[in-house]
């Protein structure tokens, strides 16, 4: 699925992602708050339907899009370059754009999606954790912290500084990390597999909703646990020294989360993040085969 440069690569990807959040946006925040849900030992959605429902009719319907606008600028630049810089690192690994997908190496491609992956989050996290404080805020009740993104970005700055920007970069960098690696090396090799024995037609809506449903459920069972430490690390009430409340960072997130809810905690709001994965996947995919067939 890659662009015929790394230039179209970058742009097709942005586009591609940044479609897939808006659609996906209301998914995402379910998801958010659930997994926000017994950090500070309450209890207060029963699941993914009620916790859309009480959302919607305790701040209204827009509440399902909080974040967006951070969410978008995060998907301009982490999208793009995720997707833009995989095949250029793929080849840099000795992978030359003449050979066939069906002989490049699983290992080769998992390296260039993580690869891409992580330097893609890292330079996108100040947009991730905006999103994040947004998606939250209001959760409990109360009128809302921040105005918009600009008041959330200026909040951080004032009370925790210009590296509180930077919270929960570790998380997000792990994640961001396994998601690329397991979305891009898995598409491409459960696609490749299916074209190989005849189970899909190549450039077919069906074989890349096959693809990527396939795809998106492998990510959310292996990126599950780092996407919950990333939420709460992200997500978590800051106190007066700028410092979060709740959790020092990734690792003590885990071990707090594991010990007072139990392992499972660690998959909480899975259903909505492979609900969000699934057709998110779906829609870059056919987004950027569609982009790679129109513009070569």
């Amino acid at each position: 699925m890659e662009a015929t440069s790394p230039l179209k690569g970058l742009a097709f990807g942005a586009i591609a992602s940044c479609l897939a959040e808006i659609a996906t946006m209301p998914i995402d925040v379910v998801k958010v708050r659930l997994q926000m849900q017994g950090a500070d030992g309450t209890k207060q959605f029963t699941g993914m339907l009620d916790a859309g429902i009480q959302t919607a009719r305790k701040e209204g319907v827009a509440a399902l899009w909080k974040g967006l606008p951070p969410a978008l600028v995060r998907q301009a630049f982490y999208g793009g370059l995720r997707y833009g810089l995989y095949a250029p690192i793929r080849n840099l690994m000795g992978v030359s754009d003449s050979t066939p997908k069906s002989e490049i190496p699983l290992y080769t491609k998992f390296a260039a999606g993580g690869t891409s992956g992580a330097l893609a989050a890292f330079l996108a996290t100040p947009t991730d954790l905006m999103k994040v404080r947004l998606q939250v805020d209001g959760m409990k009740g109360g009128p809302p912290r921040y105005r918009g993104m600009a008041h959330c970005f200026a909040s951080i700055v004032r009370e925790e500084g210009a590296f509180g920007l930077f919270k929960g970069a570790g998380p997000t960098m792990g994640r961001a990390t396994m998601l690329a690696a397991v979305e891009m090396s898995s598409y491409d090799e459960i696609k490749t597999q299916l074209v190989k024995h005849h189970i899909i037609t190549p450039g077919t809506i069906s074989g890349v909703l096959i693809s990527s449903l396939s795809s998106g459920l492998l990510c959310a069972l292996t990126t599950s646990p780092l996407d919950v430490v990333k939420s709460r690390v992200m997500g978590q009430p800051v106190g007066p020294n700028g410092k979060g409340t709740l959790y020092k960072g990734m690792l003590d997130c885990f071990v707090k989360s594991v010990k007072h809810e139990g392992f499972f905690a660690l998959y909480k709001g899975f259903f909505p993040n492979w609900g969000r994965l699934g057709p998110r996947g779906v829609i870059c995919f056919v987004t950027m085969e569609y982009l790679n067939k129109t513009f070569r």
